[in-house]
């Protein structure tokens, strides 16, 4: 009577997505939606701009909208010094 509905395990609902995601990629520069604020913020990249995709090193080429981003701003708050991006699984 009672068993069927012990024996179903609750499934925890899925985990909010956090993550910035790349909205736009330029010649130069990507544009990202940051979760945060909800706002897009775009970011210069430049040669020395350290770009890793999957953790594997990557250029500004191998970037797609829509990939999970994490955006390390040099000092000046307008270039990236890094890009590290994930694929969805």
């Amino acid at each position: 009577m009672d068993a069927k509905s012990k024996s179903k395990k609750s499934t925890p609902a899925p985990a909010a997505d956090t993550s910035d995601k790349i909205t736009a990629i330029h010649l130069m520069s990507i544009t990202i939606n940051l979760y945060a604020t909800h706002a897009a913020k775009e970011y210069k990249v430049t040669p020395a701009t350290k770009i890793t995709v999957n953790g594997q090193p990557s250029q500004l080429n191998g970037l797609a909208t829509g990939m999970d981003v994490a955006v390390t701003p040099a000092a000046d708050g307008v270039t990236a010094a890094t890009i590290d991006a994930k694929t969805r699984r």
